[in-house]
């Protein structure tokens, strides 16, 4: 867990104040340092009061407030984005001067659990690797971090990976105690009312169970009572997965559900308690009209909400287990929560540091299906051209092995889905992605990622179809949803719907949706829209209008509507170069 510092002179090894400032300044000076401008700020400010003689004053809520512009009601127990903030820093800073390691250079470090800096001098070259302290304790953050945004380094991609693979397996071996994480264990009650509603609410219960045991992030404790999971789960010896150290950590849950039928609606009360301390989690009522419906439908869409709300990605008790994650990372399961985070967020950083994770987790539980297909999930996301090839191989080949592994798993069709629609075999993705659908039909992540492979196939009505039943499964969109009706309705003409669809997303880091946007302002001569778009692109994808035919064929979107975005883009003044056809006659 991070924890404020508590010093008050500067911590330099064998180096001067001045400098450890000359070192200070020229790090941050260095085009070469790869790190984002807030967390330069953040390094920055923190040395600057160590320098000043402030360092005991240094807190979480002392950077959140005065570097990241937090309010002065930040809580840093509920918002954690210094200590995430200082893990991506501290990654940047040791994938900085692990290429630069001139003996008696100065550098600077962000030790684990504190926010202040030391400055220390560079070892000798020499130094052997074993004389490490085989028990310190391993550490999950940034292999890659800092490092991916630099286009002159990407042709090192393939000697990079095979060196990760050969660290996390040195490191899984030497480590005294790594932690891995299993899924969380919960068991599920009805409390009964005593009168003819009771049938009922044991439907809801039982039909409940089916719905979470499909999502398959869960560990159900069917049968057994809140107090003998609680008593299993705080007296489980630590099992190992292929070392001897390895541990498993698991978390206990009681959920305890009530059912409120009335004339117009049906509800369902539940709270989530943990069994062993006795602390309610969380709570909350979800309800359902009656209007025209059939007792079936509602509770089909009562078990549908249930469901969601504990098991999905961003379900209550993920979201808790998530929570803990980012206080104290584990292998296993916790690898696989933060993926999911990360493939959500499209960040590539922590796609890289997921990468790496999983790595180390599948080394340790090679016929893990979970960690097969989350793997291959986390390398279809990685867009680095160098390696394309070689990453979408080995997702494949992951995706495959867990749909072996675990053939009614809906993360392992899913994951094959992506590896084949990537390889172009259309017609098995799309095969597969139904079939995930099949196995869990309330996860909603399916048919909105089947639904924007379909569009861009060009299978139009089927593709926004699934796009609207993923936004009735779960009433928060994701970007596959948003972005595949935006699409749509640029497609139809709709270009005012497109734009405020698009903009609603606020995804900044995604391509397309920039590229649509861009198109959407251009048909209808919004300048200011679709300059902000084409900045944003051009940020991360320089002169993008020289490769926009090329990066849209590579995903797969039908030439109809790529043609249809370079109108868009041709009004907004983007410079595209004629199609060869066209330039040939």
């Amino acid at each position: 867990m991070e924890v404020d510092a508590n010093v008050d002179l500067p911590e330099t090894e064998g180096v001067t104040e001045l400098e450890a400032q000359m070192e200070l300044d020229r790090l941050l000076a260095d085009s070469q340092f790869h790190s984002t401008e807030r967390n330069r700020n953040f390094l920055r400010f923190v040395a600057k009061e160590m320098f000043e003689g402030r360092g005991g004053a240094v807190k979480a809520y002392t950077i959140a407030v005065d570097v990241f512009g937090r309010p002065s009601s930040f809580d840093p127990t509920t918002d954690p984005i210094v200590r995430i903030e200082a893990t991506r820093l501290r990654a940047s800073l040791a994938q900085y001067y692990e290429s630069r390691a001139e003996e008696g250079s100065v550098r600077i470090e962000l030790p684990r659990g504190r926010y202040i800096p030391v400055f220390t001098k560079a070892p000798p070259q020499g130094d052997n690797l074993d004389d490490v302290d085989a028990a310190d304790e391993p550490r999950f953050e940034g292999l890659y971090s800092g490092w991916w945004n630099t286009a002159s380094k990407r042709s090192f991609i393939v000697s990079v990976i095979a060196v990760a693979a050969a660290f996390v397996t040195i490191w899984l071996v030497s480590a005294k105690s790594p932690v891995f994480s299993d899924k969380p264990s919960v068991a599920v009650e009805m409390k009964l009312a005593g009168n003819q509603t009771d049938i009922e609410a044991g439907l809801i219960r039982d039909y409940l169970m089916i719905a979470l045991s499909q999502f398959q992030t869960l560990k159900l404790a069917a049968g057994q009572t809140p107090d003998v999971v609680a008593a299993g789960a705080a007296q489980a010896a630590p099992g190992p997965l292929s070392f001897n150290s390895a541990q498993r950590t698991t978390s206990p849950y009681h959920v305890i559900l009530k059912y409120h039928p009335a004339d117009a609606d049906r509800a369902v009360w539940w709270q989530i308690v943990n069994p062993v301390t006795g602390e309610a989690l969380h709570s909350g009522v979800e309800r359902v009209l009656v209007d025209k419906k059939s007792e079936t439908d509602v509770r089909r869409e009562l078990v549908t909400n249930l469901a969601t709300r504990f098991a999905g990605t961003r379900g209550a008790i993920n979201s808790i287990e998530l929570a803990r994650e980012l206080t104290a990372p584990t292998f296993g399961n916790g690898c696989i929560l933060r993926s999911a985070v990360a493939v959500e967020q499209f960040n590539p950083d922590e796609l890289w540091e997921a990468k790496t994770c999983l790595d180390a987790t599948l080394l340790a539980a090679p016929n893990d299906p979970d960690v097969n297909a989350e793997l291959a999930i986390v390398l279809l996301e990685l867009e680095a051209p160098e390696v394309s090839a070689e990453l979408t191989a080995r997702a494949l080949a992951l995706a495959n092995r867990s749909v072996t592994l675990a053939p009614t798993s809906d993360r392992a069709s899913y994951a094959q889905m992506l590896a084949l629609f990537r390889t172009g075999q259309m017609e098995a993705a799309f095969a597969s992605g139904y079939r995930a659908m099949s196995l869990n039909p309330n996860n909603s992540v399916i048919p909105a990622r089947l639904g924007s492979l379909l569009f861009a196939h060009g299978r139009w009505a089927e593709g926004a179809g699934l796009a609207i039943k993923a936004g009735m499964i779960e009433n928060v969109p994701n970007t596959d949803t948003g972005l595949t009706l935006a699409l749509d309705a640029y497609r139809r003409g709709e270009f005012a719907e497109a734009l405020l669809r698009v903009q609603q997303m606020g995804r900044s880091d995604n391509y397309v949706a920039n590229i649509l946007e861009i198109a959407a302002s251009g048909q209808l001569e919004e300048a200011g829209s679709a300059k902000d778009a084409a900045h944003r692109v051009s940020s991360y994808r320089e002169h993008f209008w020289t490769s926009f035919r090329a990066d849209m064929t590579a995903r797969h979107y039908v030439p109809a509507l790529i043609d249809q975005l370079a109108a868009g883009l041709i009004k907004a003044g983007v410079p595209l170069p004629r199609p060869v056809a066209d330039a040939a006659n």
